[in-house]
């Protein structure tokens, strides 16, 4: 039973063999198998020329054996170049220096992530689930990659990468102190996009009928300025009807002479 399980736990080294794009996941397989044994401990030092010092021989000899058996697994679960640089070397050596080669490599793939995950943001009229998934996506990827955020950065980081349709959504959540898993945020944001789309509709509804009565303006408008009734004609009609009553200076029509006109 022992060693069926050891098989069956060794396989998920035998799914994708390093290949140097993914030395982050072999070594952490690599971990757990050697875990389950009891054998990691190879890789965490480097084994005693001899005995003595607190070794004894009989821990020597289970030493020997132990990387021997650690070194053949590392070495049929990487690609065929890495073997021939690794045939002669000791467990201990081969993971030294497989840090050393991929290092540089997790480091820019770390550093790539991360752009991403800061750059990334929904824009309007595009839908939050595609967005939000690859938010996910890319988070799982930096824990992939030994960088672990916290489930309040998380949420945080996916929350600010939303539009200002969102914005009461942000609100509402931050107010209420919501602690929820990413797929129930996920969820949740789908559900709040329907309803953000309801209100839309209404608020172009309303803004149609403003639309109708500005565009009657346009019109009116666009047939020329009317012009006013003073500049028109002249004067209104109250103003063409009013006559200038004559006073006692005023000249007399058929004699010429002043002083004889009186009011009633």
């Amino acid at each position: 039973m022992e060693n069926n399980n050891s098989f069956n736990i060794r396989s998920i080294l035998e799914k994708e063999k390093l290949n140097g794009k993914n030395f982050l996941d072999w070594q952490r397989n690599l971990q757990i198998v050697l875990m389950q044994e009891e054998k990691e401990y190879v890789l965490e030092e480097a084994m005693p020329e001899a005995a003595g010092d607190g070794v004894t021989q009989a821990a020597l000899n289970r030493w020997i054996d132990s990387n021997k058996d650690v070194k053949c697994l590392m070495l049929a679960t990487m690609s065929a170049d890495l073997q021939k640089t690794f045939i002669d070397s000791d467990a201990f050596t081969i993971i030294n220096e497989l840090k050393n080669m991929f290092q540089d490599l997790a480091q820019v793939e770390i550093f790539e992530t991360h752009r991403q995950i800061l750059e990334t943001k929904l824009k309007k009229g595009v839908p939050v689930s595609p967005h939000v998934l690859k938010m996910i996506g890319l988070i799982e990827n930096m824990s992939r990659l030994d960088q672990r955020f916290s489930q309040e950065m998380v949420v945080n980081t996916i929350l600010h990468s939303l539009h200002s349709g969102h914005d009461q959504f942000k609100l509402n959540y931050n107010m209420n102190s919501l602690d929820k898993t990413l797929i129930e945020l996920h969820g949740m944001l789908k559900t709040a996009e329907k309803a953000l789309k309801s209100d839309k509709q209404d608020v172009l509804m309303v803004c149609g009928g403003k639309f109708k009565k500005s565009g009657k303006k346009r019109n009116a408008k666009k047939g020329g300025k009317k012009a006013s009734p003073t500049k028109q004609t002249g004067g209104t009609k109250s103003e063409k009807m009013k006559v200038s009553q004559p006073t006692s200076e005023s000249e007399c029509f058929y004699c010429k002479k002043k002083g004889h006109w009186k009011r009633d």
